[in-house]
């Protein structure tokens, strides 16, 4: 009668082992959070209106942060340069002047994504870049 017991009890704590084993949790792989990059890549927009202002106009430009600006113009050319570290930014300019000539540019980095002209009397144009 002991040895059933101890063989009894043995079956029993090698049962509970293997169930300890098999519900032990899987080990947890760590991810690291995004890391900053070491160089920042700065971008930079310019608007760019040209032409004849004639009596004056009126130009508004959605800067890089969204926000909008009003701007009188008297004499053209006017210009505008900003720089950013985002990686994906946007800018719009809309002009109107009682002139008869106009155009406007928008430059990334140097390189012209939009450009836009009219040649009529009160002439209005707008340039966009959606993603730069």
């Amino acid at each position: 009668m002991p040895l059933v017991a101890v063989v009894a009890v043995g079956l029993g704590l090698l049962c509970m082992w293997k169930v300890h084993q098999f519900s032990e949790p899987e080990p947890v792989i760590t991810v690291n959070g995004p890391q900053a990059p070491d160089e920042f890549n700065l971008k930079r927009i310019t608007y760019e209106v040209f032409g004849s202002a004639g009596d004056g106009g009126k130009l508004v430009y959605v800067d890089i942060d969204g926000h909008p600006h009003q701007v009188d113009v008297t004499t053209l050319p006017w210009s505008h340069t900003e720089t950013t570290t985002l990686t994906v930014a946007s800018g719009s300019i809309s002009v109107h002047v009682q002139g008869g000539q106009l155009g406007c540019r928008m430059l990334v980095d140097g390189v012209v994504r939009d450009e836009q002209s009219d040649n009529h009397e009160n002439a209005d144009v707008e340039c966009r870049v959606k993603s730069a």
